[in-house]
């Protein structure tokens, strides 16, 4: 009961976390270009296009850890939201390049603000008991109306609309209740450093980035994963469970846990997808490694990360958000585009980035294990390289044998 209660009580918090998730992937990165290709913009100018968004992206969010402390944080959010509300609207009208630009980097600069924002300010709009299962439902009730068939199937112009009328809904959540402008208390939950998070929200993103894109871009690939009506149900329930299971991992097991899970799930589907026969499969993988870090990458910022006044947390979310989420997107989908498939060996080079800092702490905690393993490998390596001459040396032909090569021969 107390449970339902929280999140009856942080219903603004879940609201606006699904409203930006659902902005950012339903418009932002698939209305937007669909947009696109209608009016005939690919190739080099679409390059441009997507260069603009990144690069409001990018600086914005920096930009928002910065800004004026007296600006209330309420204010500031529905600012953000009007700007993104605006650009959703201004694409349904004729456009051409230079519009399109502009309007891109309105779209970046106003998801910089309105994401940084939000994760410095979040535990102010979340019921204060609960909040990483808010954080999931959020998470995952935002990829659950991403892919609600009527909406994923609709135009570009109807999927701008509904982003712009979201938007709204979250102007008036923001609006509603009093923001705390104070330090933020130190949260309970385990701590972990800002340098090997990021290493790992950049790694997984451009993982992600770069799937979505090539399973986007190839017919056959699409068709097995987001095409038809089952298939649309089947990812918005594996995002929604996947998610809530973060948030549970993420208080139970810590964030190194369910980075790893994510990078390991998310590892399988890119891997299955350089075979269009397993794409199924990869469609069941997928969604389910994208949700899991999804949450991390709202509740470490928001609830996990050390800091010691709310302009630090803002700095160090606009560092975040940047990088892992603007540099890792920019750079995933621009391996989609020009290699067409995710590289074996990049997933292992992700895979260490990921979990290169455990390797320090697992050499000291298991010395022992790890000391007797190097032994038998090595004893083996010596074993092999005594025995391998011996093993290989040709044996004696029996007679039988010999008289029917013989035979065959003649």
């Amino acid at each position: 009961m107390s449970r339902i209660k929280a999140l009856v009580a942080g219903w603004r918090g879940i609201a606006l976390v699904a409203i930006t998730y659902v902005y950012f992937l339903i418009f932002a990165q698939f209305a937007f270009l669909k947009r696109l290709a209608e009016i005939g913009i690919a190739e080099t100018h679409l390059k441009v296009v997507m260069a603009a968004m990144g690069a409001g992206g990018i600086l914005f969010s920096l930009l928002a850890g910065y800004l004026r402390s007296d600006i209330h944080p309420s204010i500031r959010l529905r600012a953000a939201l009007v700007g993104c509300a605006v650009a959703a609207i201004v694409t349904t009208l004729p456009l051409g390049l230079a519009t399109s630009i502009l309007i891109a980097f309105l779209i970046g600069a106003a998801l910089g603000v309105l994401t940084v924002t939000l994760v410095t300010y979040l535990r102010s709009w979340l019921s204060p008991s609960h909040t990483l299962l808010q954080v999931g439902l959020g998470t995952g009730v935002g990829y659950f109306i991403c892919n609600f068939p009527p909406l994923f199937t609709a135009s570009p112009q109807v999927q701008a609309m509904t982003a712009a009328i979201l938007c709204c809904i979250g102007n008036f959540a923001a609006s509603t209740g009093e923001v705390e402008r104070t330090t933020l208390p130190e949260t309970d939950f385990q701590q972990f450093s800002l340098g090997r998070v990021l290493l790992g929200f950049t790694a997984l993103v451009w993982l992600d980035s770069a799937a979505f894109f090539i399973v986007q871009s190839t017919p056959a690939l699409k068709a097995g994963t987001w095409q038809g009506t089952t298939h649309l149900w089947i990812n918005a329930t594996l995002h929604l469970g996947a998610a809530v299971l973060s948030a549970w991992l993420l208080r139970r097991r810590g964030m190194h846990v369910v980075l790893g899970y994510a990078f390991a799930v998310l590892a399988a589907a890119c891997l299955l997808l350089l075979n269009p026969s397993r794409a199924i499969l990869a469609s069941a993988f997928y969604p389910v490694g994208v949700s899991l870090y999804s949450v991390a990458l709202v509740a470490y910022p928001a609830l996990l990360l050390r800091s010691t006044s709310v302009a630090e947390r803002a700095r160090r979310a606009g560092w975040i958000y940047a990088i892992a989420g603007w540099f890792g997107s920019a750079m995933g989908i621009g391996m989609g585009q020009n290699l067409g498939h995710i590289p074996p060996a990049f997933v292992m080079v992700a895979g260490l980035a990921i979990f290169a800092p455990q390797i320090p702490a697992l050499f000291r905690s298991r010395r022992r294990e790890i000391a007797l393993t190097t032994i038998v490998l090595i004893a083996a390596l010596i074993l092999q390289t005594a025995f391998t001459p011996l093993l290989s040396k040709p044996h004696s032909t029996p007679a039988i044998e010999r008289g029917r090569q013989v035979y065959i021969a003649e």
